[in-house]
């Protein structure tokens, strides 16, 4: 997702300038005033070096202190503006530190710490451009993201046709706003099998906390007539109509309930597909998300054409001890229309290494491991144990203000009851954004896998499309 620059960042450079530098050449100037010239003029990676370089050497100087803050928060580097904050709490304690916190906690998506230091910045100046800016940026994270538009309209009034308080308003919006998503899937493996998924998606929003959903699709799943995974019903296809209506609900600022429930026709066959789902936030480091659902198994032709279906129950837990690191657990238990059953786990760790304008990288590690009962052939890949460990890479590259490019690898070791050594498991996959922040957005994604699939297949390729309208 492309990144706004924190205001606070730019009118701390503005406000702290000394009026007479302009009238100096950059070498007669102090570090300090040559970091704001620089973060002025645009050059945010030298100002931030000059500015940390300046800070080194004048520790006790607390506006350059609460700059530099500002300088790695309008980087993205919401870690080392932490460091630099609570490595110099004096200033960190004034209250212009304390608007300076408040705005590293609500980028950082710490939103109840973020609230709570700024909730006395925004008592002493309920107009005050910083505070509201600040209230919005923590509430557009929520489960309830129109409660920051109150603050977006403080913001707009209190810096009328800014480009801040536009760029503002366009990134709450893309949290609060209907939309209407149309989008296409395709995937095949190296056993060619061939999935084609499109789907038509919607919301309606409805005050503060209710979104309408809606999802209907005409899915196709074809396979070569002589493949143990074709259709037991004869021919290369079968298609499968579907749709759901369901409601996502925030009775707070930290929970969201949803709940969804439909129709699922192939031929001579019809279930009732339903999602149940609770995500909750205990604090600002811990988080779970939890969904039981029941749907077709959707693995091949053929185990969509005999009609079987599961049942599950799935769990995901995310850890975020600081700005760095990331923990994510997921749990999944499954059972089957034909009494098979199955459980996996996944666990993940992850660090944010680089983060500056238009680019950020976290590396990390997973390991995956998924088991059944029995394999029954029933066109679905059904390992006795199956591991898989993996160094993974994520990485955002920003394209202009309103378009981006995410890329996630995996460099990986896999291994089943069924092979005689560890294989290659590496995947790629990359997302292009276009419209992040317009009305209409464009989402383009590819990946390649050389992971065991569905069916079991060792080798597989994806590509996709999504237009969407918001209003």
């Amino acid at each position: 997702m492309a990144q706004m620059k924190p205001l606070a960042c730019l009118l701390g450079a503005l406000l702290a300038a000394p009026a007479g530098a302009w009238a100096q050449t950059p070498a007669m100037q102090p570090l300090d005033t040559q970091a704001r010239n620089l973060m002025w003029s645009g050059h945010t990676n030298a100002a931030t070096h000059t500015m940390r370089e300046y800070v080194a050497q004048h520790p006790g100087d607390q506006t350059a202190v609460l700059d530099l803050a500002r300088y790695l928060t309008w980087n993205g580097d919401y870690a080392g503006a932490k460091r630099v904050l609570d490595a110099h709490p004096e200033a960190t304690r004034t209250s212009e530190g304390q608007v300076v916190l408040a705005s590293v906690l609500a980028w950082g998506g710490w939103i109840r710490a973020a609230q709570q230091v700024n909730a006395a910045p925004l008592a002493a100046d309920p107009d005050g451009l910083l505070p509201n800016y600040t209230q919005a940026i923590a509430l557009r994270q929520s489960a309830r993201p129109r409660e920051a538009l109150p603050y977006v309209e403080a913001v707009k009034r209190a810096r009328p046709d800014g480009k801040d308080a536009r760029d503002l308003e366009r990134s709450v919006r893309i949290h609060t706003d209907s939309f209407v998503a149309l989008g296409y899937q395709r995937g095949s493996d190296s056993d060619d099998l061939v999935s084609s998924q499109p789907t038509l998606r919607a919301e309606l929003a409805q005050g503060e906390a209710l979104r309408w959903t809606l999802e209907l699709g005409r899915w196709d799943y074809r396979s070569p007539l002589a493949s143990p995974f074709a259709s037991v019903a004869g021919g290369r296809s079968i298609a499968e109509n579907r749709g759901l209506f369901g409601v996502r609900y925030a009775p707070s600022l930290y929970t969201e309930l949803s709940a969804a429930v439909g129709h699922s026709s192939i031929d001579g066959d019809g279930l009732t597909p339903w999602r149940l789902g609770l995500d909750q936030r205990f604090s600002d480091s811990f988080r779970i998300d939890l969904l039981a659902d029941h749907d077709r198994l959707a693995a091949s032709a053929r185990s969509v054409s005999l009609g079987l279906d599961r049942t599950g129950i799935a769990g995901h837990a995310q850890w975020t001890p600081d700005f760095n690191w990331t923990g994510d657990l997921w749990l999944r238990r499954n059972h089957y229309s034909d009494s098979n059953a199955s459980v996996g786990w996944d666990a993940a760790l992850r660090r944010a290494v680089v983060r500056k304008p238009g680019f950020m990288l976290d590396l990390g590690a997973i390991t995956q491991h998924l088991s059944f009962d029995e394999n029954p052939g029933h066109g679905y890949y059904a390992p006795d144990s199956y591991r898989r460990y993996a160094l993974t890479v994520f990485s955002y590259v920003g394209l202009g203000e309103n378009a981006g490019l995410s890329i996630q690898a995996g460099l990986g070791r896999q291994r089943d009851e069924t092979f005689t050594s560890w294989r290659r498991a590496n995947d790629i996959n990359a997302s292009l954004v276009v419209g992040i922040f317009s009305p209409w957005q464009l989402s383009v994604n590819a990946g390649y896998s050389e992971r065991v699939l569905n069916t079991g297949a060792y080798e597989g390729r994806t590509w996709g499309l999504t237009l969407t309208r918001r209003f």
